[in-house]
């Protein structure tokens, strides 16, 4: 986590790229972060299911590029708080933008089945995985 935010979270907020959020523990050190943007996922690389239905070309979509807690805060339920609060980002944005899923590069099998915990799915074709959004029509 410490790496990556050294390397490409102020990075990607001065490109307009992603947006970073933090939590913080009682003496004021980062204890997680979570980063969203805004993405699209090529139909035609997905081979199948609800997420390119009714699509005609590009499927609008939001990456949570980064879920990290530091060491000394795992095993606390903070992953999974700072999961619900990206889950509920990206639903905010989707009600005004437009998205059709929350998508996510696993790092690892252990990633892969923490996500699969909150109902993630393997997208077909592809290593990622995502969750529908909430729709309100």
């Amino acid at each position: 986590m410490d790496a990556w935010l050294r390397d490409r979270a102020k990075r990607a907020r001065a490109q307009g790229t992603a947006v970073t959020y933090f939590t913080f523990d009682e003496g004021g050190s980062t204890a997680g972060c979570s980063a969203l943007s805004a993405v699209f996922v090529v139909r035609h690389e997905v081979a199948g299911g609800w997420l390119r239905r009714s699509v005609l070309r590009d499927i609008p979509c939001v990456l949570l590029g980064m879920l990290g807690v530091g060491r000394c805060h795992h095993c606390q339920g903070l992953g999974s708080q700072l999961l619900r609060d990206a889950t509920l980002r990206a639903i905010a944005a989707s009600d005004v933008i437009g998205a059709r899923a929350l998508v996510v590069d696993p790092a690892d099998d252990g990633a892969r089945r923490f996500y699969e915990r909150y109902g993630f799915k393997a997208l077909p074709g592809t290593e990622r995985m995502y969750v529908p959004l909430a729709r309100r029509w």
